[in-house]
């Protein structure tokens, strides 16, 4: 989408120059183009807002649909290897931004982290190339900066730590993740599972994190004393009926397992199962391109909600 906008707006010949969202480039940028896109039905909604850098005001706004089979929906490494998905206030920012009206004033959040953003953009482009200690530099920079608690730049120290093999480095990081996330009372974490099953993906490579994960998810979760319900969904391939079995079956052998690192969370969690009716991705492939819809998250519930109304 970056190059093609680009390349869209140097064919218009008014001189406007495009330069990539890098933090070397944002002290002489005049304005800012911010993207988005999500889901629907019909295909990918894409939101564009031009934003004047001098008074923070949307100089102009578009929308568009892409046909589902013009959108590439394989993720890029970084994303492809986060195990977290959440939706905090950096992107809620950005999201709000991308979609307001001309004239009105950006988000005043989003603006605020633009310095910020492109650190972790940065990071994240060395990231994409493999280029892990550099990215890792980086990613602490932003962790450091005014706005720099937000789950992109945690998600990048845990990631790069764990490439690099800092094996304790990297379950300390996870562990912040996860309580950034019970914070903000949603997490959503990406096990993948093998296709039509409820164990994990046959690659090691994949899965050789997920003891980790499961490990800091039933820490952090019995630290806050937190109510969990952990809820489990599939790829849209199968029936409904077929789908709804096992998201739940899914849903609840991650239960279980979390019980077995801390039995206390019996008492404190409960599974349940969307089938495919909560698609990220819906391309039904089944492989690593849709692997955001075979995962399982973990909702933050009231304890009373639960099936003998949990432990306060």
């Amino acid at each position: 989408m970056d190059r093609t906008v680009a390349a869209r707006i140097a064919a218009t010949g008014d001189g406007m120059q495009v330069q990539p969202f890098q933090a070397a480039n944002l002290s002489r940028a005049d304005f800012l183009l911010a993207g988005t896109l999500a889901r629907e039905e019909a295909g990918v909604r894409i939101n564009l807002a031009l934003v004047d850098l001098k008074d923070g005001r949307i100089a102009a706004q578009t929308s568009a649909l892409a046909r589902k089979d013009e959108v590439d929906m394989t993720p890029l490494a970084y994303y492809r290897d986060s195990p977290v998905l959440l939706r905090d206030e950096a992107v809620e920012g950005l999201v709000r931004t991308s979609s307001g009206a001309r004239g009105t004033r950006a988000d005043a959040g989003y603006l605020a982290r633009i310095s910020t953003a492109t650190v972790v953009n940065d990071a994240t482009l060395l990231y994409n190339a493999g280029r892990y200690r550099e990215a890792l530099v980086l990613y602490r920079r932003a962790a450091a900066a005014p706005g720099g608690d937000q789950i992109r730049v945690l998600n990048g120290i845990y990631l790069t730590t764990f490439k690099l093999g800092q094996t304790a480095e990297a379950e300390e990081a996870f562990g912040r993740v996860v309580a950034f996330g019970i914070a903000n009372r949603q997490l959503g974490v990406k096990f993948l599972f093998n296709p039509g099953s409820t164990e994990f993906w046959s690659d090691p490579k994949v899965t050789n994190a997920y003891r980790l994960w499961l490990r800091q998810i039933a820490r952090q979760g019995t630290g806050a004393r937190v109510c969990m319900e952990v809820v489990g969904h599939s790829s849209r391939t199968g029936t409904e009926e077929i789908n709804d079995s096992l998201s739940l079956r899914r849903a609840q052998y991650i239960r279980q397992r979390l019980v077995a690192e801390s039995p206390g969370l019996a008492d404190r969690t409960k599974a349940s199962g969307l089938g495919s009716r909560q698609n990220l991705v819906g391309t039904g492939t089944d492989d690593v391109v849709d692997a955001l819809d075979r995962r399982v998250e973990f909702g933050i519930v009231e304890c009373g909600t639960l099936p003998g109304g949990g432990k306060s």
